[in-house]
């Protein structure tokens, strides 16, 4: 298959990039800067390209999209990874910036990647598109998290929206990856991390969360969820046997 993921240069996208190489296929990943490519170890695997694009700028997307139908021929998979957390702060002390960083990356990024991959898929007559779902997907609420939650839960909406669109296009089909805790700087850098015995006892690595995702988004499957409530169980009841080891 081939495969276009933003974001694709460190924690879950650079997981996604690398596990799909593995498996032989083909991949072009975003980053934002020239020095964010050149450095992520991504560059250097076989099959995989890197591309400069600000997803906030719908130019910069189609551009980037454009790319990777030229370089690979056909764009099977789009993965809508990249994204920003807020500030660890109350609505009330963040910065209109602090705000629009959030909104800009995690929300009209996903819009504008969304409906440029449409336009390429609805040419082809085929194709998939993910959006990665995170804190506020699933309605919970925690306080300093919620302009980051509020953003997914846009996301969530908006993909069930989408697929209503698509009825008409049975080959094309967009769907949700939710990852769960994942041990990325993303969650080691939120608030009480250290301290937090739920999320260490839920977290899982990068490569075994992407190595699920990638293997049911191989199988066609469309919402997919590392974290489930049988795997939740498990991690529980399986957490002091591995404190003991």
């Amino acid at each position: 298959m081939n495969i276009f993921i933003s974001g694709g240069t460190r924690g879950i996208g650079r997981g996604l990039v690398r596990n799909f190489q593995k498996l032989g296929h083909k991949v072009v990943y975003t980053g934002t800067c020239e020095d964010s490519i050149n450095n992520s170890e991504n560059n250097n695997l076989i099959g995989t390209f890197g591309y400069v694009c600000n997803v906030c700028n719908r130019e910069d997307i189609k551009v980037a999209l454009d790319y990777a139908l030229k370089t690979l021929g056909t764009i099977d998979v789009v993965i809508n990874n990249a994204g920003v957390n807020q500030k660890s702060l109350p609505v009330a002390e963040l910065e209109e910036e602090d705000i629009s960083k959030v909104i800009d990356v995690n929300v009209k990024g996903m819009l504008n990647a969304t409906s440029e991959a449409l336009r390429i898929m609805k040419k082809q007559g085929y194709g998939r598109i993910y959006n990665m779902e995170g804190l506020g997907s699933n309605n919970l609420v925690f306080p300093k998290t919620v302009i980051y939650a509020s953003s997914k839960h846009l996301l969530s909406f908006f993909t069930k929206g989408v697929q209503k669109e698509l009825k008409a296009y049975e080959n094309i089909k967009v769907g949700t990856l939710s990852p769960g805790m994942v041990f990325t700087d993303f969650l080691k850098n939120s608030d009480n991390f250290e301290d937090n015995q739920i999320m260490k006892i839920l977290g899982a690595n990068v490569d075994e969360v992407t190595h699920y995702l990638v293997k049911k988004i191989i199988k066609g499957k469309m919402k997919i969820n590392y974290l489930s409530t049988s795997r939740m169980m498990w991690k529980f009841l399986s957490y002091p046997f591995k404190k003991k080891k």
